[in-house]
């Protein structure tokens, strides 16, 4: 249960995802910087060490959404956790490398998914689709884009939220900072399970990451809580943007 919103700028990119959760769920950590593969890696993590959104200094962007209309999900036996695919990938340095590396990692055993994968060095976005049994995979020009998951229902949250994205369009402000934490925390058409901001009785949004990538920098900006009411809770992470080689 996720929303996350890609706009290109001039020299990188702005990103934003919304992390919808049960209540129930353990609160997650907020993001840490590590050093892996002579990569520098900033992401959220769960308390299992899993996570669902991950930038590292190549300004490589990979976010995970759960895929909820798949026909035979409700047959599907879990046995291992989606949040640990993005851990596996993270530490490769441009798209081939995040190619061949989801390749080989094992994903018998987990729910369905989308992967998100945003290279800015080659300006292109990739979507692996794993419905529990193989993956399909989806090329995306290097322009604006928004992704929506919901339990209740994933087709949906695409119709109702893309609805207010594309009207959000029209604003003057459209495409900058302010208007994307508005736009992620906002409520239209009113408050509730396909809202961007999400409100049930049994779970919420609990948490807004936002991603910026300039010439020589990497930015993570971190709200915990419901992105409506998150108040000064933000934290900053910032890593130097290594160029390609």
């Amino acid at each position: 249960m996720c929303t996350l919103s890609f706009i290109p700028t001039d020299d990188g990119y702005l990103a934003g995802m919304n992390r919808d959760e049960l209540l129930t769920r353990p609160t997650a950590l907020p993001p840490k910087t590590a050093h892996r593969n002579g990569l520098h890696i900033v992401c959220p993590s769960e308390i299992s060490g899993g996570t669902w959104i991950a930038c590292n200094d190549r300004a490589i962007l990979l976010a995970l959404l759960n895929w909820n209309d798949v026909p035979s999900r409700a047959a599907l036996k879990k046995t291992q956790t989606r949040g640990l695919v993005i851990a596996q990938l993270i530490a490769e340095s441009d798209l081939r490398t995040v190619r061949a590396a989801y390749d080989r990692i094992s994903r018998e055993g987990m729910l369905p998914f989308r992967l998100i994968g945003i290279f800015q060095s080659e300006r292109k976005i990739t979507e692996w689709r794993w419905d529990g049994h193989r993956t399909s995979k989806f090329e995306f020009p290097w322009t604006r884009r928004h992704w929506f998951s919901s339990s209740l229902s994933d087709t949906s949250a695409e119709s109702e939220r893309g609805a207010i994205c594309e009207k959000a369009w029209s604003s003057k402000a459209a495409g900058t900072k302010q208007w994307l934490r508005a736009l992620h925390a906002s409520h239209e058409p009113t408050p509730g399970p396909f809202s961007l901001c999400v409100h049930r009785s049994d779970a919420a949004t609990v948490s807004f990451t936002e991603i910026t990538t300039a010439k020589d920098f990497i930015s993570m900006e971190y709200w915990a809580g419901n992105p409506c009411s998150r108040g000064d809770t933000r934290q900053r992470l910032e890593l130097a943007l290594r160029p390609a080689s």
